[in-house]
């Protein structure tokens, strides 16, 4: 135990914040504080254009910090909006530690975690720290990987522009390099401020720029979304409710089977990707094998033969209800990322540029 204690690792605890301020002034102090006896560690948080008071907070209130080098602070202004691959790329790129941990602005650390941390690198080789899904799905981001472990994977993949699967990906690309997994279980290193998944995505392009949601239903367990971006790029594919899927009668009908990985899930993993325009009267929008009328009555003018039970559109209008559509579409897009990278067996992604940012 003397010659692990003997070792320190430099460990780089990363936070990535934009327009999270609120929750870092929280965290932030707290995970300092609950970690600071560790000599050979470094906080660093990256000021990812936020326009909540960031820069002033940790300028004034975080100023001891800064001065004797424990916290490491950059802000860039070039991000319009958040993406959490390129983001975690960027801090993790401007950490020096031997390790890098990522922590998300919500998230508490809890006491001792860095000497945790240091420990498990030290008795175990060739792994890397995770949480495990079902432990607490707010921690799941609590990566910690050894510094030439995520160079040797180039990071997160930044063709993943929205909210989800970017951790599962990373960590499927770690195992295909020969790293195991080390879960982190102790539920004291596993705190973190709730949430909304509303927040989660609010400064997002999909949520920024996804004008309408149309939503169609087929049956109990299939519904066919359409989504409509402000650059009048469309979206057309099928959301499938995989408990009830292929449920076979009437008498299973809500018998929820629990042996998906997923909830829901985006039918054929494909989606149809056109354009649409406003006309008079509705809108209209032109797919790949599609031309379809939507009234402002909402009745579907079927121009083409595309589906012969397409009937009737109806618009997303509920608040909830449509933030819930942006994450799937998000999750979704995310997913076939992923899985097409596993597929393919690819231990690294995105070029050598991948995490450039400007800084000021």
């Amino acid at each position: 135990m003397n010659r692990i204690r003997n070792k320190r690792f430099k460990i780089s605890f990363c936070t990535v914040c934009m327009n999270r301020l609120h929750h870092l002034k929280i965290t932030l102090p707290q995970n300092i504080k609950d970690n600071i006896d560790y000599e050979n560690i470094e906080f660093v948080v990256l000021n990812y254009n936020s326009i909540d008071g960031l820069d002033e907070w940790i300028k004034s209130e975080m100023k001891d910090f800064l001065d004797n080098g424990i916290l490491k602070y950059y802000y860039s202004k070039e991000p319009e909006n958040f993406r959490m691959s390129h983001s975690k790329n960027v801090v993790a790129k401007l950490s020096t530690g031997d390790i890098i941990c990522n922590i998300d602005a919500d998230n508490f650390t809890g006491i001792g975690f860095a000497e945790y941390v240091n420990i498990s690198f030290m008795n175990n080789k060739n792994i890397y720290l995770g949480v495990d899904k079902d432990t607490r799905r707010d921690c799941y981001g609590r990566i910690s990987v050894e510094r030439k472990d995520f160079f040797s994977v180039r990071g997160y993949d930044e063709k993943m522009n929205g909210y989800g699967f970017d951790d599962y990906d990373l960590c499927n690309r770690l195992q295909l390099l020969g790293r195991k997994t080390y879960f982190v279980k102790d539920k004291k290193f596993l705190q973190a401020l709730p949430h909304t998944d509303e927040e989660r995505i609010e400064n997002e392009y999909n949520s920024k720029e996804i004008e309408f949601i149309y939503i169609k239903f087929i049956n109990h367990s299939i519904s066919e979304l359409l989504y409509l971006f402000k650059n009048k790029k469309c979206y057309l594919g099928k959301i499938v409710l995989n408990s009830t899927y292929n449920s076979g009668s009437i008498n299973n009908l809500f018998t929820d089977n629990s042996s998906f990985e997923f909830p829901t899930s985006l039918y054929g993993d494909k989606w149809n990707i056109g354009s649409w325009k406003n006309i008079k009267n509705g809108i209209e929008f032109t797919t790949r094998n599609s031309k379809v009328v939507i009234k402002d009555s909402n009745q579907i003018d079927q121009l083409t033969n595309y589906s012969p039970d397409l009937k009737k559109f109806y618009p997303i209008v509920e608040k909830k209800m449509f933030k819930d559509k942006v994450l799937f579409f998000s999750q979704s897009s995310n997913r076939l990322i992923m899985e097409k990278n596993l597929k393919e067996k690819r231990v690294s992604v995105n070029d050598d540029s991948f995490g450039k940012i400007e800084l000021i």
